[in-house]
């Protein structure tokens, strides 16, 4: 039995010529997404491929390298830690991923301070006692679960713009190191990236089952999704019209 990617394509081919595959399609759209407190621009790649009579396989590929830009204004623009103990700002940042891993870069400044008073509100800062900048060297891990990408720090090396073998610079280093770290991986752990839908796809209700990181160009960040959806005559109907919609198939009669 044709499937229904199979006959929709065929469709666009009889009545346009084209050289569709008569096995997949894939829709493109640039929709502006949310990750943690910004919006940013992405570029969505969506491709649909028969699996049975029944379900149609999809993959969802968010390119983020337009947002690159946006999130890195956005980590530099604050302080990246602010407590009694502690302040680290970040002067510059990259990221870059091989399909296996995230790899980040960049520059932080870091100040610790003795504090005195009660823990929580009541603690003051009396006194800095370590002043410096770093070079950040660090690697994430993606995990695939409940339909997101759950990210986390599996390596983070600090390295002082200044080497010195004094042992309470190096205590200092440590320090930094904990509280970067801990801070990086509740703002990842926080902050799950999610497959979008266009809208005039959002009743397709895909069942995701994989995901991961995949790069796009040189280093440049992609984010996977694959999984199912049922045919349903809503999908096959919302399918049609995005297509017409593009101008692959004719408009409907009036």
């Amino acid at each position: 039995m044709t499937g229904l990617i199979s006959r929709i394509t065929l469709m666009a081919a009889g009545f346009l010529g084209t050289a569709l595959s008569a096995e997949e399609v894939t829709f493109r759209t640039s929709p502006i997404v949310t990750i943690g407190e910004h919006e940013v621009p992405v570029e969505l790649a969506l491709s649909l491929k028969d699996v049975s009579a029944t379900r149609i396989y999809i993959e969802s590929v968010v390119d983020l390298r337009r947002a690159q830009d946006t999130l890195v204004n956005a980590l530099t623009a604050d302080p990246y830690v602010d407590i009694c103990n502690a302040r680290i700002t970040v002067s510059q940042a990259i990221a870059r991923t091989d399909d296996i891993a995230l790899t980040l870069g960049g520059k932080i400044d870091a100040r610790l301070y003795r504090c005195e008073g009660q823990v929580g509100d009541g603690r003051n800062r009396v006194e800095e006692v370590f002043a410096g900048g770093l070079t950040v060297g660090a690697s994430a891990s993606a995990e695939f679960k409940d339909d997101c990408l759950y990210f986390r720090l599996i390596d983070l090396r600090l390295t002082p713009d200044r080497l010195t073998e004094m042992s309470e610079v190096k205590e200092a280093v440590e320090e930094v190191r904990d509280i970067f770290f801990k801070a990086t991986d509740a703002v990842l752990e926080n902050n799950p990236v999610c497959p979008v839908l266009p809208a005039e796809l959002s009743s397709l209700s895909p069942t995701y089952d994989a995901g991961g990181t995949r790069e796009l160009g040189e280093g440049g960040i992609g984010l996977f999704f694959e999984g199912s959806v049922d045919a349903s005559t809503e999908a096959i109907v919302d399918i049609l019209q995005v297509l017409q919609k593009k101008e692959v198939l004719p408009p409907p009669p009036n």
